[in-house]
């Protein structure tokens, strides 16, 4: 009986090895290795993860070893994550908030052990018409034919809108690439894209006449009574294209990495310092993090995020930054 037990408790610490990462050498066991689910490689997020990622190895070279992992987006970051087929991987915070409390797309399948480790980046989505539409508010959509980009988090977020306004366009499913030709022969006449000054609404610009519709406050408010967590919003600067001759607000989303709040609290400070200490040469080449507002990690989180931080992050912030977590961001382990 006695040996029957045995094998089982090492069998369930071998298994939980292989999940978390845990070495079971001797020579090795200090390392920590670390799964960091990313995008595919043609995204400019990929890069965003392998700077994060490198700067933790030169930190720690001896104790964490983070492998960047490439996925499918967002989304199957999240089912990855709950999954526990990686530790930590970007995604919308909105669609976060959702997997956590579990609803909306995850009702029945909320995931309480999902935490946050700052506050990533902000991103506008910008609704563009062709200026032969005569559209000049998202609530002239109803019945004007509309590219829709299935599967992207951008998407979801104008489909959420949509809904919550009562607009009914009419979509047609098609992908980026496939949505800017669609535009320009008119086969179309509404479509988004996020990103500040993306190229893609650069080379509309370029060949043809078109307006980026402003979503005012109290659009994003009916989207937050709604889908609760997800109406975020920003001003864009006039001038960012040709038709936006003053600024204007735009719905957005941000971007955080979201980390399993079963890895040791050790490892997540040490991660999070890591980045910290070099989120200026991180950001530095990457516009997206740039302009989206990086650098203010506990900034950015106090405003636009709702699913907690792990205590890791909480320590570093309040124990070595001496920054105050407001409630929201302490986990419940924490409250015990």
């Amino acid at each position: 009986m006695k040996k029957t037990v045995f094998i089982l408790l090492l069998s369930t610490f071998l298994c939980l090895a292989f999940i978390f990462g845990i070495t079971v050498t001797s020579e090795a066991s200090k390392k920590f290795y670390i799964k960091w689910g990313a995008t595919s490689v043609r995204s400019g997020l990929y890069a965003n993860t392998v700077a994060m990622a490198k700067a933790v190895n030169k930190a720690y070279p001896g104790e964490i070893e983070v492998t960047v992992v490439e996925t499918g987006g967002y989304l199957e970051n999240l089912s990855r994550l709950q999954r526990k087929a990686i530790h930590i991987g970007p995604a919308c915070a909105s669609a976060g908030y959702a997997n956590y409390k579990g609803f909306i797309d995850y009702e029945g399948k909320a995931n309480p052990n999902l935490r946050t480790l700052w506050g990533g980046y902000i991103t506008p989505i910008h609704i563009v018409v062709s200026e032969k539409s005569g559209v000049k508010d998202i609530k002239e959509l109803s019945g004007v034919d509309f590219a829709m980009n299935p599967g992207t988090t951008s998407g979801r977020l104008v489909e959420f809108l949509f809904k919550a306004l009562n607009i009914t366009p009419n979509y047609k499913m098609m992908g980026i690439g496939a949505s800017v030709d669609a535009m320009k022969a008119g086969v179309v006449q509404g479509w988004f894209k996020a990103g500040f000054k993306d190229s893609a609404i650069l080379d509309l610009e370029a060949h043809m006449g078109i307006r980026i519709l402003p979503t005012p406050k109290h659009y994003i408010d009916q989207l937050n009574k709604v889908y609760p967590g997800h109406g975020l919003m920003m001003d864009i600067p006039a001038e960012l294209f040709k038709s936006v001759k003053k600024a204007q607000p735009s719905l957005a989303y941000v971007v955080t990495d979201f980390i399993d709040k079963d890895v040791p609290e050790d490892v997540v400070f040490k991660i999070v310092k890591a980045v910290w200490e070099n989120r200026k040469e991180i950001v530095g080449p990457l516009a997206a993090l740039k302009e989206g507002n990086f650098e203010d990690m506990l900034g950015m989180a106090e405003k636009y995020i709702y699913v907690p931080l792990h205590p890791g992050a909480v320590k570093f912030y309040r124990d070595v930054l001496k920054m105050k977590i407001p409630d929201k961001l302490i986990p419940p382990e924490m409250k015990r």
